[in-house]
C-alpha cells in the first residue's frame, strides 16, 4: 500500500504548500469558536428568566406551557427572577404577572398562604418613578390620602403585592405619577373604599414605610 501511496506524496505536499495559507485561518477560526464564548462576560451572553408565557391572574398553579425562558443581560436581571421553568411547576401566584413579565420569588404564595388574606382587598395603586427601587412585593407602604376640602390627611397602611410589568422593563419611563407603572397593593378591606374614592380625585401619594 505504501508504495502505491509514495508517489503521490510530491503532490500532496504541494497542494498544502499552496492552501496553508487557507488551513491557518481555518485552524483559527476553529479555535476562536471554542474559545470565545469562555471569554465573553456574562452580561454580554445573558441569563436566563422565567416570564410568563401568557397573563397570569393572582392564584394561578403554574404549569409548563403558561412559562418560558428569555435570555436577559446579567446586570438587567431583576432581583428575586427565576431561571428554571420546571422549579415553577405547581407553584401559586401571590399576584398577577403579565404576559412577558418575570416570575419572581415575591411573586410566589408560601406553603399554605392564602392568595388573598381574608379581611383585605386587592387595589391598583399608581407609583412615582423614584419610588421603583424601593418597592417590590411585601414592601410596607402608607397611602396618604389628602381631602381638598379642608386639607385633612389620612394615613392607610399597606402591603406591595407586585408592580405592573413596566415597572421591570428596560425601556425608559417618564417622571411623576403618569408612567403607566402601578403596584397591587393589599389593604384593609373596611379602607378599600375610603382608597378607592380617593384613587379616582387623584389625591393618594404613596411613602416607603419600615
Amino acid at each position: 500500500m505504501l508504495t502505491r501511496l509514495l508517489p503521490h506524496l510530491p503532490t500532496w505536499r504541494r497542494a498544502l504548500r499552496r492552501r496553508r495559507r487557507t488551513l491557518a485561518v481555518l485552524v483559527v477560526a476553529a479555535a476562536a469558536v471554542l474559545l470565545v464564548p469562555s471569554l465573553v462576560p456574562g452580561s454580554v451572553t445573558g441569563t436566563g428568566v422565567v416570564v410568563a408565557a401568557e397573563d397570569l391572574p393572582t392564584g394561578t398553579a403554574l404549569e409548563a406551557e403558561q412559562m418560558r425562558t428569555v435570555e436577559v443581560a446579567s446586570s438587567l436581571v431583576p432581583s428575586g427572577a427565576e431561571t428554571a421553568v420546571e422549579d415553577l411547576v405547581g407553584e401559586r401566584l401571590a399576584a398577577p404577572v403579565a404576559e412577558g413579565g418575570p416570575i419572581l420569588s415575591g411573586d410566589l404564595l408560601a406553603t399554605g398562604e392564602d392568595s388573598l388574606p381574608e379581611g383585605t382587598a386587592l387595589l391598583a395603586v399608581p407609583v412615582p418613578e423614584v419610588l421603583l427601587p424601593h418597592l417590590r412585593s411585601g414592601t410596607r407602604i402608607e397611602l396618604l390620602m389628602s381631602d381638598p376640602v379642608d386639607g385633612s390627611a389620612t394615613r392607610i397602611p399597606a402591603e406591595i403585592r407586585s408592580l405592573s410589568a413596566a415597572a421591570t422593563s428596560t425601556g425608559a419611563l417618564s417622571t411623576g405619577t403618569d408612567t403607566g407603572v402601578q403596584a397591587l397593593v393589599l389593604v384593609d378591606r373596611q379602607r378599600s373604599g375610603e382608597v378607592a374614592h380617593a384613587l379616582g380625585t387623584s389625591n393618594v401619594t404613596v411613602s416607603v414605610i419600615r
